[in-house]
């Protein structure tokens, strides 16, 4: 069945959806012919012809109606054995024939010779809407991406050791044709510190594009420096492929492997000093731990406070009491809500906190600077309550408006204080996951054969100091 022609409205004509659509006349066929439209396709012409036969036979006052044709194969006669002129009938103890019909009628009338034979059935279509659950592994955390280049780089000191110390002696009378003798020993020798090299460049390129935190990363090292650092070991890899690797390995390829891998020593020790810090300063908090019960705001104080970005101008004090005590109804506003009130500080309090966490995402881009007009400082609280709820799912409900021109004070220290006092307990949950997550041990072989489980620093610092002394 060829597809016909659809003729499409003029404003259906301008759609790309419209006019890539494909044609359905071969999953129409099919369903009718199938029987799967209740009652129409194929059960409905299957009822038309049995309504014609019965007519039919009603016209002509005849009970049958022989066909026009028959089908030699239809009765069964090819099974029929010819050749011996015996046939193999059913025959009862009466003698009587059972498998003989009475008349050819019959037999017509149990085949239904009306119904022509059906063409060929068109195979099921595919329904494109049965999607395979695809399942994607998590990305590695940072200590086991870590603890691999680690790996990966005792290894490549490891094979630059060997390489370096077992070198073959020169021969003692040269070889008649000139060729080195130690070709096949160079050429296996490269092969090895190409491999292990291969995945120390892996190891690497996994822990720089699946880091948790880059701009940590970039701040010692900028991104340009670590691609063309590894370019370049890839570059002198390529160099000693390209001659066969005869000779062995040269001095000035032997520093530039070194180099790349004391590189890499220093950007993790940095990082790991980085963290130390961090930790510290993470202890040294009065405001993670302790019993805070009416002083809620003072709490919440020194937790903006450390993070605060804004080193010119210190945050003012955030008194407990936002209210007079002559009039509750009068609102008086106090030198934190009105350091607030524009917004610009709110939302680098919130950029700096989002850096803080492991989940840095839901950062406010861009905000007025200029909060002269009054839609500005609206529009800055606006981006602040948004982020807020995308980020940290925290509904304000906050009054813009009305904070903006002086009013809604009370809204105002309430919407601040239950923000903060839920980003204080997400980044609380986080550091306490942290901490109790010890990091991974290596397993390094000492001389005597045996296994000794070492920290990450120490092993690394151990390896390539060894390989540094060698050199």
């Amino acid at each position: 069945m060829r597809p016909q022609g659809t003729n499409f409205a003029e404003s259906a004509k301008n759609r790309d959806s419209v006019m890539s659509l494909g044609s359905i006349a071969h999953m129409q066929y099919y369903f009718a012919r199938t029987g799967l439209l209740d009652g129409k396709g194929a059960q409905l012409a299957k009822g038309d012809m049995k309504k014609k036969k019965s007519k039919s036979d009603g016209e002509s006052g005849k009970e049958n109606v022989e066909p026009s044709f028959l089908m030699s194969d239809d009765f069964g006669l090819s099974s029929l054995s010819i050749g011996d002129g015996s046939y193999s009938c059913a025959v009862s103890e009466s003698g009587y024939d059972r498998s003989v019909m009475e008349s050819p009628t019959e037999m017509y009338e149990t085949l239904e010779p009306w119904s022509s034979p059906a063409p060929p059935m068109l195979p099921p279509t595919v329904s494109t809407y049965k999607l395979k659950p695809s399942y994607t592994e998590p990305l590695p955390d940072l200590p086991v991406l870590r603890r691999e280049l680690k790996e990966a780089l005792q290894d490549a000191c490891k094979v630059l050791e060997e390489a370096q110390n077992h070198t073959p002696s020169p021969p003692a009378t040269p070889s008649p044709s000139g060729e080195d003798v130690h070709a096949g020993y160079y050429e296996v020798q490269g092969l090895q510190l190409l491999d292990i090299m291969t995945l120390a460049i892996r190891a690497a390129k996994n822990y720089y594009t699946a880091h948790s935190d880059h701009a940590k990363l970039y701040a010692i090292k900028s991104e340009k420096d670590l691609r063309a650092d590894l370019y370049q070991v890839l570059d002198v890899l390529k160099r000693m492929a390209s001659r066969n690797f005869r000779g062995g390995m040269r001095v000035l390829e032997l520093a530039s492997f070194l180099a790349w891998i004391e590189s890499i020593d220093s950007l993790l020790k940095q990082e790991m000093q980085i963290e130390q810090r961090e930790a510290a300063e993470r202890e040294s908090w009065v405001w993670r731990e302790g019993d805070w019960s009416g002083k809620e705001r003072e709490r919440e104080f020194l937790f903006l406070k450390s993070f605060d970005p804004c080193s010119s101008e210190p945050l003012p004090e955030w008194p407990e009491a936002a209210t007079s005590a002559e009039d509750s109804n009068v609102q008086i506003p106090s030198d934190f809500l009105v350091a607030l009130q524009d917004g610009q500080r709110l939302i680098r309090l919130h950029n700096a906190l989002v850096a803080r966490s492991k989940r840095k995402f839901g950062e406010i881009k861009s905000w007025h600077t200029d909060v002269a007009k009054p839609y500005r400082r609206a529009e800055n609280l606006r981006y602040w309550a948004k982020a807020a709820e995308l980020r940290f799912d925290i509904r304000l409900g906050l009054p813009v408006q009305e904070v903006v021109h002086g009013e809604a004070w009370q809204a105002f220290d309430e919407a601040v204080l239950k923000w903060s006092r839920k980003v204080r307990e997400e980044l609380l949950e986080e550091w306490a996951t942290e901490d109790r997550v010890k990091p991974p041990k290596l397993k390094i072989e000492e001389d005597g054969g045996q296994l000794q489980p070492l920290d990450d620093t120490q092993a690394a610092s151990q390896r390539f100091e060894d390989a540094l002394a060698a050199e």
